[in-house]
């Protein structure tokens, strides 16, 4: 087996290896392209890690960035761990305020901002400054930990993550056992949709880059371009979560693409309507569609193929690596089919990660080490586990809990519906009510009336909104994610 090396090594091994065939190509948002070869790339790095060496960036410091898709971000990240620093990646569109108190959360020594007069250098001077650097390559350096993955935030600052190891893979073997067996290869070509601002996607594509792949990343997710550009460029891996892939299946015929080359469909992030994984699995097989449940903190992980999800409708999968157990609210175990909160404790403590920073939380952890992040789901007979929300997303209607997610997979069901989020919000005579959000497809003008009457037949009746409003748009971030706690916050009913 190869001994473990870091990002930027692999990379200058790869340069060296492989010189100006293509690495990275950006679709921007514009129409416009922008590639380039490992070679480029290297050199690249090499530059923007000298201007931040310049700041005062060394071996041990937090750098955190908030910035759009594009090469400055794989750059930027890149130099980052090449000098042996940490990343923290922000949302771009935090307040200012919001990412001058993360900067100072984190002691970061440098704050990245995507304008002039946001933080402590704007993107746009870095890469000029990086354009005019020469010198010497820059020796890599270990990171430990190599970044801060940030997660929440619904009622104030993200909370941090990071765990305590060196930040070093195998080539080969970049994210363990579990990268394989969600039809990850090497030298292939992945696309890259979602924003390297979360987690996720940031992992997927410097993984994909680490193991020698072409990756295409698009800096805005457009689903019929999404569609083209995976014929066009042959690729063979894609991650996406449920929003993404309703909308990539409203284009899917207008797009006219054959998706042959597409070896894995991946999803995560989000619960899957049963109706939308099965028409994926109509259109490319079993055999090419995958799942993964986890989280930033690393407590684990289930894997589900297409094949398995057929004879096990509605699952994540088993735990992969991962023990799992279900408790109710007193810390009781609970039987196959009974649904409490989700615990997880992986095979490998290594690599489990750890709040951290100033009011840092102390992880949800029971005395075997079994830690849950507050889901909610239920076991079968077999070890299959099935999502039931979030527990503090549960709307409890009229003495009767209901989980927004099942409603509003219901409700993408819908021909006139593109998105929708559900939440409840107070009320004098059900303690609180359903609410829907629905945003209509184009040249659709859905009648809330005959949704209900859709959702009736689907639906129990507690479950069935009592508001709906159409409005033009839901406030996802870059990976589809939204917040329903501000949701409720922000929702006036009109």
């Amino acid at each position: 087996m190869s001994r473990p090396v870091t990002y930027g090594a692999r990379l200058r091994e790869l340069a060296r290896q492989r010189g100006p065939a293509e690495a990275l190509r950006v679709l921007r948002a514009d129409g416009s392209e922008e590639a380039l070869g490992w070679d480029a790339l290297d050199a690249l790095v090499d530059r923007v890690a000298r201007v931040l060496a310049g700041h005062g960036t060394g071996q041990g410091d937090v750098v955190a960035y908030g910035l759009p898709n594009g090469v400055a971000h794989v750059a930027l990240t890149l130099a980052v761990w090449r000098l042996g620093a940490t990343t923290m990646v922000l949302d771009p569109r935090l307040p200012e305020e919001a990412a001058a108190a993360m900067k100072d959360r984190a002691r970061a020594r440098l704050r990245i901002g995507t304008a002039p007069g946001q933080g402590d250098l704007g993107i746009a001077a870095l890469m000029a400054a990086a354009g005019a650097s020469e010198g010497a390559p820059v020796a890599d350096a270990v990171s430990c930990p190599g970044k801060i993955v940030l997660s929440g935030g619904s009622t104030g600052l993200p909370k941090m993550m990071c765990d305590d190891q060196p930040f070093t893979r195998i080539p080969g073997a970049s994210w363990g056992k579990v990268a394989p067996a969600l039809g990850f290869r090497t030298d292939q070509t992945q696309l890259v949709l979602g924003a390297l601002s979360h987690n996720a996607p940031l992992t997927w594509a410097q993984n994909g880059l680490f193991e020698g792949n072409r990756v295409i990343l698009m800096e805005r997710f457009e689903p019929l371009r999404a569609l083209e550009a995976i014929d066009r460029f042959g690729v063979g891996f894609v991650m996406a979560v449920p929003t993404m892939l309703v909308r990539m299946l409203d284009h899917l015929e207008e797009s006219g693409a054959s998706l042959g080359s597409l070896h894995s469909l991946y999803h995560t992030a989000a619960p899957c309507p049963d109706w939308l994984k099965a028409a994926w699995i109509d259109r490319l097989s079993a055999e090419r569609v995958f799942e993964m449940y986890g989280s930033g903190e690393n407590t684990g992980q289930t894997v589900i193929s297409g094949t398995e999800w057929l004879s096990h409708r509605g699952s994540v999968g088993r735990g992969f690596e991962t023990d799992i157990r279900i408790k109710d609210t007193a810390g009781r175990l609970l039987p196959p089919g009974q649904s409490g909160e989700i615990f997880m404790r992986p095979h490998s403590a290594a690599g489990r990660s750890n709040y951290v920073g100033p009011d840092a939380p102390p992880p949800r952890r029971d005395a075997e080490g079994f830690q849950s992040i507050g889901d909610m789901g239920r076991l079968d007979a077999e070890g299959y586990l099935y999502l039931d929300g979030r527990c503090d997303d549960v709307i409890n209607t009229g003495a009767v809990k209901v989980h927004p997610e099942r409603i509003e997979a219901a409700l993408l069901a819908h021909p006139e519906v593109a998105d929708a989020v559900v939440f409840g919000i107070e009320d004098r005579d059900w303690g609180q009510k359903v609410v829907a959000c629905i945003v209509p497809k184009p040249g659709t003008d859905p009648d809330p009336s005959e949704i209900a009457a859709f959702l009736s037949g689907r639906l129990a009746p507690a479950e069935v909104p009592k508001v709906m409003q159409l409005c033009a748009s839901l406030p996802r971030d870059g990976f589809g994610k939204i917040r329903r706690k501000a949701m409720v916050r922000d929702f006036t009913e009109v």
